[in-house]
């Protein structure tokens, strides 16, 4: 790299130190102002002399610590709210998973105003296996730091596509595209992709951002009702992620008192879909018309993720019990039903895990309160013709789009999702694809000559190989890349040149202290010192 620059430079200030400490010592020496000095030993003089060490760059480091805890100080929730916990005591009783003895309606969704005109098809129906492909997972290109001056800026890596000649599924830069054949540009917006047009299920939805990248991840959430799992088949048919019913109360109103029901499956697929990988959240199909019932589905939440761990959000399931609205929860008033709903999330929230609210689209509208969800995990549920998406009119991480997906590995239709949010990378994936530049094979011929100049002089820290890499950079297309690729250059340069006059400082500094410390020898040290230069 720049190490023979960075050791030329110091031989040749060096040099001339010498140089000139030779003709200080002599003028001192002609002039007598050598009888000025203290007659102390050669080996105090030496012992006494000043050491030169480098500052360490500690400030950042606590200044960003500082920052850190005002942040976590300043998110402190009130009192009221901490005072909201789940209920881990909570007696359960494990379902039968049979609908009459456990008075739970179950799969057999009410249809609503974000429903109709959707043929709601039975959990009970078994449908055929298909073969939809995946999208291929995405492969990191491995990082190359410097690993002689980890302190050196670091180009900015981009990556030069000429799409021309390629089609499909591709894989960036770590991120997923899928390249139209007949523009050969990568896709935008809501896509959907059906492999088996005989299937009333029109196959999964992805999302892709402003740059053309992947921005979504797939998701199914399961109940019993889905019956025995095969995991490794859901995982290779794409689902990145599974929401697990926890457990339900039952909708009955003819006792006050209803205990909460645990899903009789709820281990076995938290266990199966972790054993492949596919990261978990849980849900409660509530029925509770008290706090304290919200408090005690949320601690039977909170008890199976303390015993499993989970990465996605654990979700408070409201929804109509019956079509005539008999059911023990489904006559509860709007500011009622959104209490339960703050209680449960507050709890969840509280037990160090992450709250959500599913609801249909028009639940929301009509039955909750939404003001006071905001702060929470929004998934809502609405079939629509599935070619726009929904249009639901608030914020929302995750779109339940169909309930009679058709997935590799469960023997009955499945509720199929979407989510704008990567909870296992903690990320909403808007920036993906951002270093991905689709253009022509003789802009990709320019781009990689920038960047080898752009190397060249990270390694040479030569001006002429500065003016080399400025220029060529100049004459890119890409005014993103153009202007990105500039500012790291002059980072670089400004770099070398603040290590440039650090050498020179610590050299003068060198100098002065080796002056300071001759000019208190002994004469006849002084002398020695001059015939060995």
């Amino acid at each position: 790299m720049h190490t023979d620059w960075l050791n030329s430079k110091i031989f040749r200030v060096l040099s001339m130190a010498v140089v000139f400490l030779s003709s200080v010592v002599i003028a001192v020496y002609i002039t007598s102002i050598a009888t000025h000095i203290e007659s102390r030993a050669e080996e105090e003089a030496l012992a006494n002399a000043p050491v030169i060490t480098e500052a360490a760059e500690t400030q950042p480091e606590t200044q960003s610590e500082t920052e850190t805890q005002t942040e976590t100080a300043a998110s402190t929730e009130p009192a009221s709210t901490e005072k909201l916990k789940a209920n881990t005591n909570v007696h359960t009783v494990l379902a039968s998973g049979d609908k009459k003895k456990d008075e739970d309606k179950g799969n057999d969704k009410v249809i609503d105003s974000s429903l109709q005109g959707e043929d709601i098809i039975s959990g009970d129906n078994k449908i055929p296996e298909h073969n939809l492909t995946p999208p291929p997972k995405p492969t990191p290109e491995p990082e190359t730091p410097d690993a002689q001056n980890p302190n050196l800026p670091k180009r900015t890596k981009f990556y030069y596509v000429d799409a021309s000649n390629v089609s499909g599924w591709q894989s960036y830069g770590g991120d997923l595209f899928y390249i139209d054949e007949a523009t050969h540009q990568p896709l935008k917006g809501l896509q959907g992709f059906d492999s088996n047009p005989n299937d009333k299920f029109p196959g999964f939805y992805y999302y892709f951002n402003e740059h053309g990248a992947k921005a979504s991840v797939l998701g199914i959430d399961v109940s019993h009702h889905n019956g025995k799992i095969n995991w490794n088949k859901v995982k290779a048919e794409g689902i990145d992620y599974a929401i697990i019913r926890v457990g339900f109360r039952g909708y009955g109103t003819n006792d006050k008192v209803k205990p909460v029901m645990i899903d009789k499956r709820v281990e076995e697929n938290i266990r199966g879909a972790k054993s492949v990988g596919i990261p978990v959240g849980l849900y409660f199909y509530s029925q509770a018309i008290s706090v304290e019932e919200a408090l005690e589905e949320a601690g039977a939440c909170v008890n199976i993720a303390n015993r499993y761990g989970i990465q996605y959000p654990i979700y408070f399931d409201t929804e109509f019990a019956t079509s005539d609205r008999h059911g023990r929860a489904d006559r509860l008033s709007r500011k009622a039903r959104t209490d339960y709903a703050v209680a449960f999330c507050e709890a969840v929230k509280n037990a160090g895990y992450t709250p959500g609210v599913y609801a249909s689209k028009s639940f929301y509208y009509t039955e909750l309160d939404f003001s006071r969800l905001r702060n929470y995990e929004i998934w809502v549920a609405h079939y629509t013709n599935r070619k726009t998406g929904t249009d639901f009119k608030y914020p929302y991480e995750s779109w339940q789009y169909a309930d009679d997906g058709v997935v590799n590995g469960s023997s009955k239709y499945t509720d199929v999702n979407i989510s704008y949010y990567d909870y296992k990378k903690r990320s909403n994936m808007r920036q993906n694809g951002k270093n991905v530049i689709f253009t022509d094979a003789n802009s990709v011929q320019q781009f990689h000559a920038a960047e080898a100049a752009f190397d060249k002089y990270r390694e040479t820290a030569v001006n002429k190989d500065y003016e080399t890499a400025n220029e060529l950079i100049a004459k890119l297309s890409n005014a993103e890349v153009r202007q990105t690729m500039q500012r790291e250059l002059d980072k670089t340069k400004a770099y070398f040149d603040a290590q440039e006059k650090e050498t020179e400082s610590q050299v003068e500094q060198q100098s002065e202290a080796q002056i300071e410390t001759i000019a208190k020898l002994p004469l006849s040290t002084v002398v020695r010192k001059i015939k060995e230069i």
